[in-house]
């Protein structure tokens, strides 16, 4: 019986741990060096871009777009979108100050340093959003102490867990008096 506890509760562990380093990777914010070639505004809505092939059907708003490359073949696209009192809290409400930076450096031609959460999945047009974009400094690297920090917590407290786990279901040793 502790054999089986024992497997359930390491399978437990290993889908909290996936799940976890998923929600840490997708929320913990990412830099980037890059080059910003160009910048876009959509007008979208739930759907995605409004356009004749999807009209609008409900509330719509602007959606900001910038599009980096760092050589031909590594292009990525960010979407800018205040994330205002909402969840992540990011307290982002400056969406436009950013993409008129973004396209003052994309102008310039200059590296960017571009800070930003989520990830790109093209089969549902899901874009990282941009939280900051600054000018890259040469010795600029895409390295975050904060990321990493947490990364670390999350795998001390997966470690302690899968510990304990292994102390609670461990077979104990009978003395004979």
């Amino acid at each position: 019986m502790r054999q089986k506890f024992r497997l359930a509760a390491f399978i437990l562990l290993a889908l909290l741990a996936l799940a976890g380093s998923a929600f840490l990777d997708y929320f913990l914010p990412e830099k980037t060096v890059t080059t910003i070639t160009g910048v876009e505004v959509k007008l979208s809505d739930k759907d995605g871009p409004v356009s004749k092939s999807n009209p609008a059907d409900g509330p719509a708003s602007d959606v900001f777009y910038i599009y980096t490359a760092r050589d031909v073949t590594d292009i990525r696209v960010y979407r800018n979108e205040d994330t205002r009192w909402g969840w992540p809290f990011y307290f982002k409400f400056d969406s436009a100050d950013v993409q008129a930076r973004a396209a003052a450096l994309a102008s310039e031609k200059k590296p960017a340093l571009i800070t930003s959460y989520g990830w790109r999945i093209t089969m549902f047009s899901v874009y990282p959003n941009v939280t900051s974009v600054s000018l890259a400094a040469p010795d600029d690297s895409s390295w975050s102490f904060f990321r990493w920090f947490w990364f670390c917590l999350w795998g001390a407290l997966l470690i302690a867990l899968a510990w304990g786990v292994h102390r609670l279901t461990r077979a104990r040793v009978q003395l004979k008096a």
